[in-house]
């Protein structure tokens, strides 16, 4: 009987996402990346059953790796499953979630550095950046929000972005846009935003 219970089909084996965690990050730096991607699958499996919340960077881990396997659709599949859906466990505090979207638009926007689209990657810095101040303002922290969007920090930002996708010459419209969106707080449509700076991008100057 015991060794009937032990058969695999049978033997309910308890996964620790933590050990799995670790597991797939030695999967990866042994070079094994189709194995890492496995286990960190089987590890968010496992975290809704833990109980125990992981930060929004555990779960960009997976989108990260697929990149490096050479599965970019996939790994962008991952980014937008996690905007819609958030992690497991995640509190659903409204005054949070801006901030776990500030995380995420901010590895996207790297995920495209990474493969070249350095024009892309413009409206997800600008849209992580908008998004951290939303939820500065839900959750009324007024010094850091004006800290956040003073004019100094949105040059900063927006210049850094277009002299990487080499679009330095469209930093007057694009700031001017921003600065517009900002006074929209908490009003800011970011699907709305992200069309008119891609729009923005591509089309010509006066």
């Amino acid at each position: 009987m015991f060794d009937f219970f032990k058969k695999k089909d049978f033997f309910l084996e308890i996964k620790d996402p933590s050990v799995l965690l670790k597991e797939a990050t030695a999967a990866k730096q042994s070079g094994n990346l189709e194995k890492a991607i496995e286990i960190l699958r089987t590890a968010y499996k496992e975290i809704p059953k833990s109980g125990i919340t992981y930060s929004t960077q555990t779960f960009l881990r997976l989108p990260m790796y697929l990149q490096e396997a050479n599965k970019p659709d996939e790994a962008w599949k991952e980014f937008e499953y996690l905007l819609k859906k958030g992690v497991p466990n995640e509190s659903r505090d409204q005054q949070l979630i801006p901030m776990y979207h500030a995380v995420i638009y901010d590895k996207m926007r790297l995920f495209l550095q990474k493969e070249k689209r350095n024009q892309d990657a413009v409206k997800y810095g600008i849209l992580s950046h908008l998004s951290q101040a939303y939820g500065l303002y839900k959750q009324k922290r007024k010094t850091e929000l004006k800290r956040l969007v003073n004019d100094e920090n949105l040059e900063k930002l927006i210049q850094k972005l277009l002299k990487k996708a080499k679009k330095i010459d469209f930093y007057e419209k694009i700031f001017s846009l921003i600065k517009h969106e900002v006074k929209k707080i908490p009003n800011i449509n970011f699907d709305e935003l992200g069309n008119m700076i891609d729009n923005l991008l591509n089309s010509k100057l006066n």
